[in-house]
């Protein structure tokens, strides 16, 4: 019967332990789903409290710029949960709503890494365009050079033609001359010849 009571009494003692035990863990580790998303400053570290005052036993620290769920306030301390799911009390002026910049820190590495990216890619863009617009600039330039190469072939044969009209001018009015001359020599010759008499052959 001893036995039986001893027993009973362990038994008693584990189970009661053990409700003890649970309702402590469920008292550190609160659902937060319901609390205020704050965060503590960025230039420190502060303990966290087991109640609302320093006082109150140190259960750790928080890390500057932790995100942490508060879930009440009294007088200069805030009740919170911290990123390791502590429950604890920290001074009220440690906590902000402004995002920390350690939350920040990986926001902000991700947009340096697009923007760096995108600068990357504009910048293939303009070395594009700028090996467009110097081959462009290069076939411009032979065009120029190929436009004043054809002046030049088109003055130097109009030159040639004209050259060519003024010697066909020149040889027609040489010609002309050397026929006129010889015409009026001609003519002279022919004006200075005697005239053959007629013979008169009376036939009976």
């Amino acid at each position: 019967m001893t036995k039986i009571i001893a027993a009973m009494i362990i038994f008693l003692t584990v189970v009661s332990t053990s409700l003890i035990t649970g309702s402590a863990l469920a008292q550190e580790e609160p659902n937060d789903a319901n609390g205020d998303i704050q965060y503590i400053s960025d230039n420190l570290f502060t303990f966290l409290h087991s109640g609302p005052g320093r006082n109150y036993r140190i259960l750790g620290s928080v890390q500057a710029g932790t995100r942490v769920t508060v879930l009440q306030v009294s007088d200069d301390y805030v009740e919170i949960i911290d990123d390791k799911q502590r429950t604890g009390w920290v001074d009220a002026t440690f906590v902000s709503k402004q995002q920390s910049l350690r939350e920040l820190l990986p926001n902000l590495q991700q947009e340096l890494r697009d923007a760096n990216t995108t600068i990357s890619e504009q910048q293939a863009d303009n070395e594009l365009l700028r090996q467009q617009l110097s081959d462009i600039t290069s076939q411009n330039t032979q065009l120029t050079k190929q436009i004043s190469t054809l002046e030049t072939n088109n003055r130097r044969i109009q030159t040639q033609l004209d050259k060519q009209d003024q010697t066909a001018q020149m040889e027609w009015l040489t010609r002309g001359g050397i026929i006129a001359l010889i015409s009026i020599i001609l003519g002279v010759i022919i004006a200075h010849i005697p005239k053959k008499k007629r013979r008169n052959d009376n036939w009976m």
